[in-house]
């Protein structure tokens, strides 16, 4: 088999695969060079692409990638215990998966309870208790991503004089 029909052949199959064969269709492969570097051409109804060496090389080592891609998430879903049509997955196992086909984990909402220390130093007040007024009042707590905060209570203890 000439290696540019098994190129068009495995070329026409990932657009097909992808949903792509409605868009393009492969008409005519060659191999041409063009510089220092060897191109195949691929010819579709409406224009035509060149591709290195090296881009035909990375599609066929994603290609490859894909294939191992479903294998695993065949594996995964028939090694699980099955009842009824139904089976119990955790999100650990889920992300366990994720992982090995090297996609982003699912992640979780938490929540926590956050103690924090502040010194406080060179507020100017009147008194002892109108520095622990202010000093309660201007403390503001903020985090830094989408979450959200609420602060229940802000004590001030050892108020003294510098």
């Amino acid at each position: 088999m000439n290696p540019y029909t098994w190129m068009r052949d495995i070329i026409t199959r990932w657009w097909t695969e992808h949903g792509w064969s409605r868009h393009v269709r492969t008409r005519d492969t060659h191999k041409q060079r063009e510089g220092n570097m060897n191109t195949i051409e691929v010819t579709t109804d409406n224009n035509v692409v060149n591709y290195t060496e090296m881009e035909v090389k990375r599609f066929i080592e994603r290609a490859g990638q894909l294939s191992d891609i479903k294998y695993k998430v065949r594996d995964f879903f028939s090694e699980l215990e099955w009842s009824s049509g139904e089976a119990t997955i955790t999100r650990s196992e889920v992300n366990e998966l994720l992982k090995s086909i090297q996609c982003d984990l699912i992640r979780a909402e938490y929540k926590a309870t956050v103690t924090i220390t502040a010194y406080v130093t060179g507020y100017a007040a009147e008194d002892e208790d109108d520095a622990s007024n202010c000093i309660a009042d201007d403390i503001e707590v903020s985090i830094g991503s989408s979450a959200d905060i609420s602060v229940d209570n802000i004590e001030v203890d050892d108020i003294e004089e510098e």
